[in-house]
């Protein structure tokens, strides 16, 4: 499996993977597709968005990155990912998760991680349990716009 730079040829998968009704239905539905160039050039621009491939060269899967963010009025750092439903149930998540995390732990500026799954999205919050994250209880998020209730999940990547 390989992490690897979104580039401008990744578009395709940001519309599959974001207009798909399987995939984003945890996240309230499909990203409706005027939202998509904005969402790619922003991944564009942030060197922690990756493109996951079952092996070097190969196909994109999926995405996952660490984006800077605010929770509660404070600058944090989350990670997200989306994995295409054909390679679902695959631990390809998993892995690519440890492997970014690997790569943060790198990076000064990555203290803490925090990742804000919805409470009924029963994998993700499993991967966030299995990763290592703690549960700081649950929240009211908003994602494209739309209001999602959410665990709460943070990481100290160092001591």
């Amino acid at each position: 499996m390989e992490l690897r730079a979104y580039t401008d040829a990744d578009f395709a998968l940001t519309e599959a993977l974001e207009t798909d009704p399987a995939v984003m239905h945890q996240l309230g539905g499909p990203r409706p597709r005027e939202q998509l160039l904005r969402v790619h050039r922003l991944r564009l621009a942030d060197s922690w968005w990756l493109v996951i491939t079952e092996e070097p060269g190969g196909p994109g899967v999926g995405t996952i990155g660490i984006w800077d963010a605010e929770h509660d009025g404070e600058a944090i750092h989350e990670t997200g990912w989306m994995v295409r439903p054909e390679h679902q149930g695959r631990g390809i998540a998993s892995r690519a998760l440890a492997m970014l995390l690997e790569r943060a732990r790198t990076e000064p500026r990555f203290a803490v991680v925090h990742a804000f799954p919805p409470v009924t999205n029963t994998p993700s919050n499993a991967l966030c349990r299995k990763s290592g994250f703690a549960l700081l209880g649950e929240t009211d998020v908003e994602f494209a716009g739309r209001p999602l209730h959410c665990n709460h999940w943070a990481l100290e990547l160092r001591p």
